[in-house]
Parts: structure tokens; sequence; C-alpha cells
């Protein structure tokens, strides 16, 4: 009854409440347009951004978030790197999407192998992305 209770609790409290989303994307262009794409929804919130590996890491792993949305090619390290990062961590994250103009097979397999929950082409999946965010629940 108690378990019972304190979900439906937790769900009430969490009505209304926004999705919380970081981004790891070099690109100011490209960072820019996502922001404004995702926080139109009027359900997402985007946290904070880092362009590179070590910096994402240390992010992500002093935040609480939904979701991350991360590129392949980045300033330093890659979007591969923050994914084996966060596999190998103890704590429990959210969702791990990537976004990337690098959409080979072989990378979307090997992002899959490191954890990630979707693959996204950046010039064809945005609407896509952004879909499969909407249905996270908060």
């Amino acid at each position: 009854m108690v378990t019972v209770l304190r979900k439906w609790i937790v769900r009430i409290m969490s009505v209304g409440r926004k999705l919380k989303v970081f981004l790891i994307e070099d690109g100011s262009q490209i960072r820019t347009i996502l922001i404004d794409v995702l926080q139109k929804t009027g359900r997402i919130e985007v946290i904070g951004y880092a362009e590179g590996e070590s910096d994402a890491l240390n992010q992500l792993r002093a935040k609480e978030w939904d979701a991350v949305i991360v590129d392949i090619s980045l300033i330093e390290g890659s979007g591969l790197g923050v994914l084996a990062g966060l596999q190998h961590d103890v704590k429990s994250y959210g969702k791990r999407f990537v976004f990337t103009n690098s959409a080979s097979a072989a990378l979307k397999e090997r992002s899959l192998t490191l954890g990630a929950d979707g693959f996204f082409d950046k010039s064809t999946d945005l609407n896509t992305l952004v879909n499969h965010l909407r249905e996270i629940p908060t």
C-alpha cells in the first residue's frame, strides 16, 4: 500500500514538470537550433550543454537529467566516449540519444552497444528525435 501511495504522489508531483535534456554538441549553430526546437515543444527544458567529452561527462555526472542528446564528433573526445563513460558508471541515468551527421550502420550498432536508446541522422531525423523525447514520461 505504501509503495502504491508513493508512486501516486510522485506521479502527481511530476505533472507539469518539464523533461530535462542535456546537449552534447560542439556546433554552435546546430546547438542553437536544437535548443530553440526543443524548448518550443513546451515540455522540454534544455538544462545545459557541453562541447567535449570530458566536460560532458563531468556535467552529466553532476546534474539530474532525463535525456541527453549526443553528437559523435566533438572538439575533444567523442560521443562514443561519453556513452562508454556513462555505461560504466554505477549511477542510473536517463535516456541517451545520438544525433549525428555520421550516420552509418556500424556507428549506429556501436552506439546502441554502448547504451544509446536511439540513433538519429541530423540531416533527416530531427522531428523523429523530438517525437522520441516527447514520449519520455516525466
